[in-house]
């Protein structure tokens, strides 16, 4: 190899290796950093149990399992009309996340003052729609079967 060969090929190495930094993609937070684990085990922090115990569900698809009780009609009515939206952002790491936190913020409006509700809740499901296409995938399912079950506004 000539030594302008071999400075050509280093030059050509720098700008690639340099190139490609500008390119690389800034993943989000892991899922892990919510608190789900797909894995079971070593679940901690607010989304440990998320997808509850497997006696506490009927049998079918974990993500459209509904508790055996049945008391939530929400959880029932997207189990049977919503199902593949419902299992594509469980197995979506940012909407997973987003749904976690969607539940915490409707459990936090829950203590708003009856002026203030509507307008909490209607922020809270903006706040998940906004995360991206699965997201408003899964509320625009909840929105054509299960508006009323799952007081979506």
């Amino acid at each position: 190899m000539t030594p302008a060969r071999l400075l050509a090929s280093s030059f050509v190495l720098l700008t690639l290796g340099v190139g490609c930094s500008f390119v690389d993609p800034q993943a989000g937070a892991p899922q892990a950093a919510c608190g789900i684990s797909f894995g079971g085990a070593g679940q901690s922090g607010p989304g440990a149990g998320y997808y509850g115990t497997s006696s506490g569900q009927t049998l079918g698809a974990p993500t459209c399992a509904v508790s055996a009780d049945g008391a939530d009609s929400c959880d029932a009515c997207e189990a049977t009309h919503c199902c593949a939206t419902r299992s594509a952002c469980y197995g979506d790491p940012v909407c997973a996340c987003a749904d976690l936190a969607l539940d915490e913020c409707l459990d936090a409006s829950a203590a708003s003052s009856a002026a203030d509700k509507p307008g909490e809740v209607a922020r809270c499901w903006n706040a998940f729609s906004a995360k991206g296409t699965v997201e408003q995938a899964f509320i625009g399912c909840q929105r054509s079967w299960c508006q009323t079950e799952c007081a979506v506004p």
